[in-house]
């Protein structure tokens, strides 16, 4: 293994991605500096059209703001009644998958790469993140890559989550800690 390393690093840096990938990137960061900023907010259905055109996997029952901004559209999954805040970040190099019902506050930052830092190449990893239902990510928050969110699950403002959080907890901080069990009255 260390001599698959070393050639790499001999051979010099590989791309991370695909032609196709890298075309379909292109297209997508021109429709979404055009047409996904011009959406009239109040015809709903409209920027979850264009995610569909793009691959995503979604029903057209979704909210996402002219300010949102997703990496690769075709490696998201979204369920119904989910509301997506202005200036978040989607990220979703490994696939992002947010359930029913769910809302992510603005300012959030859903990061599913990062790299390998025991490989000297420095290796783009892609890990997956699975957001469940009725869940609520509250402003400012990070999710770093492989985060599983339980259903129900409450993450606070300016959390930074690195690891899974169970279903009906509240967590806040940085690193993200169990603040309580939440309890619907």
């Amino acid at each position: 293994m260390e001599d698959t390393k070393q050639k790499r690093l001999e051979d010099g840096i590989s791309w991370p991605y695909s032609f196709k990938e890298y075309v379909q990137r292109a297209l997508w960061l021109i429709v979404w500096h055009t047409v996904w900023r011009l959406c009239w907010r109040r015809i709903y259905w409209l920027r979850p059209l264009i995610l569909r055109f793009f691959g995503t996997k979604t029903t057209l029952k979704v909210a996402f703001c002219g300010g949102t901004w997703i990496e690769m559209p075709w490696n998201l999954s979204v369920g119904e009644y989910v509301v997506v805040g202005p200036r978040s970040n989607i990220y979703n190099l490994g696939g992002v998958s947010i359930g029913n019902q769910t809302v992510i506050s603005q300012d959030v930052y859903i990061c599913g790469g990062t790299h390998d830092y025991t490989d000297p190449t420095l290796p783009l990893a892609r890990r997956k993140i699975t957001i469940g239902n009725n869940v609520w990510i509250a402003a400012g928050a990070f999710i770093g890559p492989g985060v599983t969110i339980g259903d129900g699950a409450v993450v606070g403002a300016r959390s930074v989550v690195v690891k899974d959080v169970e279903p009906w907890t509240v967590v806040a901080g940085n690193p993200a800690r169990i603040i309580k069990k939440r309890v619907l009255s």
